[in-house]
């Protein structure tokens, strides 16, 4: 029983240290968005289709990302950013003239996927990837960036997809009320309801 207590042990630590080196770090935070320069390349491009989603009603959809860049590296990858207007000028304060200059891009991606995931990428620097977006109630466009994670360079933006009705109730919510045996229940739409409560 004592040599079967032991070996429970070892295992439970052995799994207990693998896990430590990622746990409670999301991949969306291994992206430096305050280093991220913007240098866009005319050779390198982006395109997303459909430019409708959603047009049966459906509030997720797959959409398929081109991509060609002249100079392919292990490091490039594919964002997707919602709204799709990222760069400088909708960071908080761009408008302001005579104080230091904040980042090039302020917006960090919703989701991102490594550009060599598309078979034949590295050789060719051409790929084609799927992302599954849901509706976020806003438009999306993808960047292509350089550098990698920790240095970021967008060197082209793809044109801009929407849902065909952004503003469709998508998911109800459910919080709790002022008291202990109250709910109250949310659906996001653009008309006022009152469901009511309790």
């Amino acid at each position: 029983m004592r040599g079967g207590g032991l070996l429970f042990l070892a295992l439970a630590l052995a799994f207990a240290a693998c896990g430590v080196a990622g746990y409670g770090v999301h991949p969306l935070s291994r992206i430096a968005v305050h280093r991220a320069r913007v240098a866009l390349d005319e050779s390198a491009a982006v395109r997303a289709s459909p430019k409708l989603l959603g047009s049966r009603g459906e509030d997720t959809h797959w959409v398929t990302v081109d991509f060609a860049v002249p100079h392919a590296s292990d490091d490039d990858w594919i964002g997707v950013f919602s709204p799709s207007e990222f760069n400088a000028s909708t960071c908080p304060g761009s408008q302001r003239s005579g104080q230091i200059p904040g980042p090039d891009i302020c917006s960090a991606p919703v989701k991102y996927q490594f550009a060599n995931y598309s078979s034949g990428y590295a050789q060719s620097g051409k790929g084609t990837l799927k992302f599954q977006l849901i509706n976020q109630r806003q438009d999306f466009s993808f960047g292509l960036f350089t550098g990698g994670l920790s240095n970021p360079t967008l060197v082209a933006v793809s044109n801009k997809i929407a849902f065909a009705n952004p503003k469709a109730p998508v998911y109800p919510r459910l919080a709790l009320g002022k008291t202990w045996n109250e709910v109250d229940f949310l659906a996001h739409t653009t008309e006022l309801i009152d469901a009511g409560s309790r």
